[in-house]
C-alpha cells in the first residue's frame, strides 16, 4: 500500500482493523464488518503499528499474557521469530532498542498467525540490513500462501522488491493496482510513480 503523505494509507489500515469507523461505504474483512462485528474480524487480523502498546515486561511474559487470547497461537513460532531476531526471551521491552522494540512487536503480531496481517510502516527507523531481515521474516512466516500481508510503506524499494500486488492511493482514491511494475508504468519505477500522485 503506497501513496504520498496524507493519501489516505493509514486510514485504510485502520478501517480494515476496526480501529475507525468510516464516513461513507462500508468496510469488509473475510465478509465481516470490523465496526459491527469487531471479536469476528480481529480474530482473524494481525495489526502493527510503530506505537503498538507493550508493556515494560520481559518479552517472554508479554508472549504468555498474550497467548490467551488467540486460540491459534504458536509458540513455537514465537520461540523461532525470538531466535531468529535475536531477541533474548528474558530482556525487558522498555530496555529494547527501537530497531528490537519493531522485531519484538512483530513476533507477537505474527505468533498467533492471523489471516491477514496489516503492518503500517514497519521498517521505519531500520538500517537497510534490518529492514531486509525484518520483511524477509515476515514473507518466510506468510510463504504457505495461506495468509495476506498488507504493508503500508514509503520504502519503494521494499515494496517493489518483496510486493507481487501494489495498491497505490491518491486523495483517499484507488489510483492504482496491480503487480509493481503495472502501477509504476511503462519505463518508469514506482518511485518516480509515485512522485508524480497527487
Amino acid at each position: 500500500l503506497v501513496g504520498r503523505n496524507g493519501a489516505g494509507k493509514s486510514t485504510l489500515l485502520e478501517l480494515l482493523a476496526g480501529l475507525e469507523r468510516p464516513t461513507g461505504g462500508e468496510v469488509r474483512v473475510f465478509g465481516l464488518d470490523p465496526v459491527r462485528d469487531p471479536v469476528g474480524a480481529r480474530r482473524r487480523v494481525g495489526w502493527m503499528t510503530d506505537d503498538m502498546a507493550v508493556w515494560n515486561l520481559p518479552i517472554d511474559q508479554h508472549l504468555r499474557l498474550l497467548a490467551p487470547f488467540y486460540p491459534t497461537w504458536d509458540a513455537d513460532l514465537a520461540a523461532s521469530l525470538l531466535d531468529r531476531f535475536e531477541l533474548g526471551a528474558h530482556r525487558q521491552i522498555g530496555a529494547l532498542s527501537k530497531g528490537e522494540q519493531t522485531r519484538a512487536r512483530l513476533v507477537m503480531t505474527l505468533a498467533w498467525r492471523p489471516e491477514l496481517v496489516l503492518l503500517a510502516e514497519p521498517a521505519t527507523g531500520l538500517d537497510v540490513p534490518a529492514r531486509r531481515a525484518l520483511l524477509g521474516t515476515v514473507l518466510d512466516v506468510v510463504r504457505d500462501g495461506t495468509r495476506t500481508v498488507l504493508i503500508s510503506s514509503h520504502q519503494v524499494d521494499d515494496v517493489e522488491r518483496i510486493c507481487d500486488r501494489v495498491l497505490l492511493l491518491e486523495r483517499g482514491l484507488l489510483a492504482g493496482d496491480g503487480t509493481p511494475a503495472e502501477v509504476a508504468g511503462p519505463g518508469r519505477t514506482l518511485e518516480e510513480r509515485l512522485a508524480e500522485s497527487r
